[in-house]
């Protein structure tokens, strides 16, 4: 019986996790969506298999879709794979030459817990700053504390004004710089956090479990009591962050590739 809750739990987070990061193109094909966005990130870029039957391999139709979708808009196949898809996928997309990539962790917590385990400590000079919705000048540092080309500007605007449920971003400043940001999108008594980052320079400062303090607060006043991130699996002070903030691992989750030699 655990399992079976297990698994209902699992699938769960895995939709709502998926209304978190829509993607411009999203194509049912039996209990499967396709995504696709001009190949910008793997998530929005792959087969969300969550709702696929468990007979899927007794219909290969639905695979060969799925390859054909992606070689029609010239992106590389890939399947995002967890424990919430349907059993003997994996192993069925590796012996047909798809690679393992990029192993992550679905983490959750307490809302309560997060809150306390995360309570500022900090001077005057750093202050939040929760809006409702992403603007010009929000974009413009969460560009750039990521790294981003301004050419994606117009990608990531498009991607936040697709998310139809609750949503908090969140930005850390020192007197007039932006060290820190953060979003969070509530939905059924859960919250999820995505885009957590910090200014490079200002690592190690605390920075990060602030963010996560006014995102786990906003949550809280959308009447969330549980939350939710997904970390790639080897990103070490990230994890160290969210476990000290109550979080645990609940399942994993990685994508398989199809290399373009193999098409």
């Amino acid at each position: 019986m655990k399992a079976l809750q297990d698994r209902s739990t699992f699938r769960l987070l895995e939709r709502l996790a998926l209304r978190t990061w829509p993607a411009q193109l999203e194509q049912p094909c039996e209990g499967w969506i396709f995504r696709a966005s001009d190949g910008l990130t793997k998530r929005a870029n792959s087969v969300w298999t969550i709702d696929g039957s468990e007979q899927w391999a007794e219909n290969e139709k639905a695979i060969a879709d799925a390859e054909a979708f992606y070689r029609s808009h010239r992106l590389t196949p890939r399947f995002h794979i967890s424990e919430a898809s349907p059993s003997g996928l994996d192993e069925y997309l590796e012996r047909r030459g798809y690679v393992k990539e990029v192993p992550c962790l679905m983490m959750t917590t307490d809302v309560g817990q997060a809150i306390r385990r995360t309570e500022p400590v900090y001077g005057n000079s750093l202050r939040a700053v929760v809006q409702p919705s992403h603007d010009a000048s929000w974009l413009d540092h969460f560009l750039a504390l990521e790294g981003f080309a301004p050419e994606l500007l117009g990608f990531y605007a498009s991607l936040f004004s697709r998310i139809e449920a609750p949503t908090a971003y969140v930005s850390i400043m020192d007197r007039d710089q932006c060290v820190g940001m953060g979003t969070a999108v509530a939905e059924d008594g859960w919250s999820g956090f995505v885009n957590i980052v910090v200014h490079p320079h200002h690592r190690s400062q605390g920075i990060g479990k602030r963010i996560v303090h006014e995102l786990a607060r906003w949550s809280r006043d959308q009447g969330a009591d549980r939350l939710y991130l997904q970390v790639i699996a080897d990103n070490a002070p990230a994890i160290r962050l969210y476990s000290g903030a109550g979080y645990e691992k609940l399942f994993a989750y990685h994508y398989r590739t199809k290399p373009m030699d193999n098409l």
